[in-house]
């Protein structure tokens, strides 16, 4: 039995309790009271750990991150702060290759001096002797070298709406002929990774995540991906709550999944396959999000698709068949049209009532949108980074009428639709705090414009917090276990060093995480 004490514990339960103390037992939360309480049911226990007053959240749960991609990030080169395309190609200049490549992630060309995209032609000056392929920020566009695409057989006669190779730019889909040439990594050194990746989402209080993970690796191998885990938690080393989102592309890669039974023993609190997921689309910023009409900056172009209506109507179709929730990435509202007709059509099936279906995104909407939401119980995967950069460039991309539908967290919220925060990283950080001060300020982390961008969507801290934690909970059908400080629920929590619900808002990005306690065990102490 362990005692935490003196603390102000919000509990996030229906009744919005608050307690000074509570009791651990065997992983679990036994008991949640006043300090004299807790210490006299339990006055033999000799485990008793002082919270000097500190604040208390249940273990924040990113409901959207990709965190075997997040460690590949890291040992690749970054290209998230630079500032022109000079400077990338200096950069690269001097960068270590990996089997001959030479990889990156970030840029991102609303950043660059010169406003424009990185091109064949801007790598080519890296080199035309060993490929070169950096990812944007995004995740859903690829930009290659001459070399690069040479080794991968793409050539001019291969143009389509998602390869430019004119200007090397590959998205959506055929990015696998880019990524399925680069060297994958030994299982020994992504147990590595994940270890000390997980370590950085306790630095954020994340004791849960909801993961794209299965084809993170150039060689697609999700064997490999879920063998690490595996093999990390029968070594009791993995400490963070893995809930696989399980991408697939046709029903092919479905079957050869289910033919090796993995889904019937990963099933336990601390590693399972729940989700799984297809991707619709990708994102304004790289102008791939799926719109139902031109983008305001390219007119002629709607965005890409990775399905046309039937296809994904049918994949839907399976994965409902075989009692899966689905995890649909929509960005846009065309894609979110699709996702919505796609789900509709299974909505008289058996057991369709206790499906909890997501779109992931979620970005440009319209009331009648979430109205259907609502009625099917689809939810949302919202990220609440993603306003620190796309407030700045959204209203360009879609036009003014269609930009102020972004984001709609109010809107969705007091419609009744299910709402689960996350943070998309390496897409964006992970930085739990900082999404919360973009969902409730509605301002970027430099707190621009000061009353906030579509201020009438901005939530209460409550509202935010809840979303992390008991909204990001139920998306993953885990909100009898997780997301609140209740009796038999796990023992997961956070300790902050300020009360988030009492500071003013603007301080809420720079809370720090003092703690962080998994099964009751603090696997995070801020030195």
């Amino acid at each position: 039995m362990r005692i935490f004490k003196n603390a102000k514990i919000y509990s996030m339960d229906k009744e919005d309790s608050i307690y000074e103390a509570l009791a651990v037992e065997n992983g679990r939360i036994a008991f949640a009271g006043s300090n004299e309480e807790v210490l006299n049911k339990y006055s033999d226990s000799e485990d008793i750990i002082d919270l000097e007053g500190k604040t208390v959240l249940p273990g924040f749960n990113d409901s959207s991150v990709r965190l075997v991609e997040y460690a590949r990030f890291n040992t690749m080169l970054d290209l998230s702060k630079c500032k022109s395309i000079k400077s990338v190609i200096d950069l690269a200049n001097d960068a270590k290759k990996h089997d001959g490549w030479v990889i990156g992630w970030g840029w991102n060309q609303d950043y660059f001096e010169e406003k424009r995209m990185l091109t064949k032609s801007d790598l080519d000056i890296i080199s035309n002797e060993y490929p070169v392929a950096f990812r944007r920020c995004c995740g859903e566009m690829i930009v290659a070298n001459s070399k690069a695409l040479e080794i991968c057989g793409i050539d001019e006669k291969m143009k389509s709406d998602s390869i430019d190779f004119e200007k090397g730019l590959i998205s959506s889909k055929d990015m696998i002929l880019i990524l399925s040439k680069i060297k994958s990594l030994e299982i020994d050194t992504l147990k590595s990774i994940i270890l000390d990746t997980q370590e950085e989402f306790f630095k954020m209080g994340i004791t849960s995540v909801q993961t794209d993970d299965l084809r993170s690796l150039p060689d697609f191998d999700y064997r490999k991906i879920i063998d690490a885990y595996q093999k990390l938690n029968r070594e009791k080393k993995l400490k963070i709550r893995v809930c696989e989102q399980a991408q697939f592309i046709n029903k092919k890669d479905i079957d050869d999944f289910r033919q090796y039974y993995y889904y019937q023993y990963i099933n336990d609190e601390r590693f399972k396959v729940a989700r799984i997921k297809l991707i619709i689309d990708g994102a304004i910023g790289s102008r791939t999000a799926l719109l139902r009409e031109d983008y305001n900056d390219a007119k002629g172009s709607k965005g890409v698709s990775q399905y046309k209506q039937k296809e994904l109507d049918e994949l839907v179709a399976y994965a409902n068949s075989l009692d899966y929730s689905l995890a649909i990435q929509a960005t846009g509202d065309g894609a979110i049209d699709m996702a919505l007709n796609a789900i509709e059509k299974i909505k008289d099936t058996k057991d369709f009532k206790y499906r909890r279906n997501g779109l992931v995104h979620c970005q440009i909407t319209d009331k009648k949108l979430f109205e259907k939401m609502k009625e099917l119980n689809v939810g949302i995967y919202y990220q609440p980074i993603f306003l620190h950069y796309d407030m700045h460039i959204v209203e360009d991309r879609v036009g003014e009428e269609k930009a102020s539908t972004s984001y709609a967290y109010k809107t969705a919220k007091d419609m009744g639709v299910n709402i689960g925060f996350g943070s998309s990283g390496p897409v964006d950080a992970i930085s739990v705090m900082e999404g919360i001060h973009c969902a409730v300020n509605r301002e970027d982390l430099n707190g621009w414009p000061e009353s906030g961008w579509m201020p009438q969507e901005k939530l209460s801290v409550k509202e935010a917090v809840y979303l992390y934690t008991m909204g990001s909970a139920y998306m993953s059908s885990e909100d009898n276990i997780k997301g609140s400080i209740e009796e038999d629920k796990l023992a997961d929590f956070v300790v902050l060093d300020r009360d988030i619900f009492e500071v003013d808002t603007s301080e809420i990005k720079d809370i720090k995480v003092l703690k962080t306690i998994i099964d009751g065990d603090v696997v995070y102490s801020y030195n």
